[in-house]
Formats: structure tokens, sequence, C-alpha cells
């Protein structure tokens, strides 16, 4: 009668979990059983990994909760298989960003790489840039995240998954950065003002008309940089100067254009750059590309 009682009560606890987890179906075994998911459930490198098991719902981890608890730490399984956390270690669990894109083992870089196709190379499209312009920001200011994409506060919040397969491109308001104010100290009436108007092409996989890659005063307008490996975006002759020669030195106005008639760029802007071995170098990232001109220790609008 004993055996009889354990027997009811294993396979009763097993039904219990099938039913709760049974929108995963695809991950049951045959037959009801206490060890529910397949051996390479841990296993990063096997076809049956949770992560993408999770990726195949649409990131839906709902049915996860019913058994694993509404925190992740256990729920109705109680031994410590059973506990998320152990590995999640951030304060939301497996809803932390950089779960899903970004280093998995350093909570403070959420950006890719990884990528959420589990791709680390500049040259896939969800990798692309991320580091240059959030990490290894060496020729201007590190841009926040919200520059390029809505970021949400949540893990289900509106607009975070939808049916569209990649990220949408929402520019904020550094790569629309207004230059040639009227009223600003270094305004010029024989201009217009210029007002950047950020697109990005997903069949080039490119930015145009941004503040932050030339759209600006004394700046190559019609510039276009490319998000993936092989670009040029981070070379000073890119945004201005020549993008031909590389020379980073606007055209003056003896050569037809609009800035000043002087050739060397430390005179104006020292502290920001500085001509080192015979090429110039940003000396302070975080007075470069950040929305104003820093000229003769000054940062104004411009």
């Amino acid at each position: 009668m004993k055996k009889l009682f354990k027997t009811i009560a294993l396979l009763s606890f097993s039904i219990l979990i099938f039913i709760s987890c049974s929108e995963m179906n695809k991950d049951l075994p045959s037959s009801p059983s206490v060890n529910i998911h397949k051996p390479g459930i841990k296993n990063p490198t096997s076809p049956d990994f949770h992560g993408k098991l999770i990726a195949s719902t649409d990131w839906t981890m709902k049915e996860c909760k019913q058994c694993h608890g509404a925190n992740y730490q256990g729920g109705i399984i109680k031994e410590a298989s059973g506990n998320c956390l152990t590995c999640h270690t951030q304060p939301t669990g497996p809803e932390a960003c950089n779960t899903c894109h970004g280093d998995f083992a350093d909570p403070t870089k959420i950006a890719p790489p990884r990528a959420l196709d589990g791709s680390i190379s500049s040259s896939s499209r969800g990798v692309g840039a991320h580091v240059k312009h959030l990490y290894a920001a060496s020729s201007g200011k590190a841009v926040e995240c919200n520059e390029c994409h809505k970021v949400p506060t949540l893990f289900l919040s509106e607009g975070h998954f939808d049916s569209t397969p990649r990220s949408e491109i929402i520019f904020g308001n550094l790569t629309k950065t207004q230059t040639n104010e009227t009223g600003t100290t270094d305004y010029d009436a024989s201009l217009p003002l210029f007002t950047p108007n950020p697109s990005y092409n997903f069949e080039t996989n490119s930015c145009s008309n941004t503040y932050c890659h030339g759209y600006f005063k004394n700046g190559n307008l019609d510039y276009v940089v490319s998000f993936t490996s092989g670009s040029e975006g981070g070379k000073c002759g890119t945004c201005h100067g020549n993008k031909d020669t590389g020379n980073s030195l606007p055209k003056t106005s003896a050569q037809g254009g609009t800035h000043p008639n002087v050739g060397t760029c430390e005179t104006c802007h020292a502290g920001v750059v500085a001509l080192v071995g015979g090429k110039y170098v940003i000396t302070d990232p975080s007075k470069h590309i950040n929305g104003k001109l820093n000229i003769f220790g000054q940062e104004r609008d411009y």
C-alpha cells in the first residue's frame, strides 16, 4: 500500500508539471516524468538548450514561471536545479537585458555582442558597431542605447516584442542636433540652420543625415556611414574634411568653404584634439561629438 501511495503521488506531481508546462510540449517526453526537460536543456551547444527553446516561442517565458515560480526561484520545483537565479544572477533573473543580447557575464554590457542569434562578429547586422559606439568610443562621447532605439523599461514592455524580426531604429536627440542656430556665438547668417533628418537603411546597414556623422555646420552633409565591419566612419575626414584623402580640416574660406582660415586644429580646439606623431588624435572623447562646439576651452551651442 505504501509503495502504491508513493507511485500515485509521484504520478500526480508529474502530471501537474506536464499540464503546467504544456505550452512547451515540443520539449516534453512522450510520457509524464518529473524530469520533463531533455538532457541538453542546460547546454548552450545543444539543440535542446533552454535559450533556444524560449527563442522558438518568441521569447515567451510565462510558461517557465508556472513551474519555476513568478520570480524564477524554484516555484513547485524545489531542488537547486529548479532555481533559475543560480545562473541568472541579475535582480530580474532571466528577464535581464544581457540574457538575450550583450555579455551574459557582464550585466553592464547589454548591447551586442552577443546578438540575438548568438553572433559576435561585427560583420553581423545584429552586432555591427555597437561596441564602437557604446564601449570603445575613442573618437567621441559614448552613445546611449536610446540614441538609436526605444529602450524598454521592462521585459514585457509594449513594443519590445513584436512581429518584426529586427530591432527598430528610433533616433534620439543627439543624432538630430541642430547647428548654426540664430543667437549663438558662432552663428553665420550666410548659412542655413542645419537640421539633421537621420535615417537607417536596413538593406545596406547604413546611417545617413545624422549629426554624429557629418550633418552639421562645416561637416560633410552627404556622408553615409556603414554600421557593419569595414566602415571608416571613425576617421576624422569622413565627418569633416576630405573623405577621399582623410584630411580632417574642413574646407576653409580661402578654399571656398566656411571654416576659418586656420590650418591647425589644436589652435582653437585644444583639450579635444592634438597632433601626435604627425597625426591628429582625439584626446578627450567626452568633448567630441557631444552636441556642442568645444572651442578656446569653452563648450557652447552653435
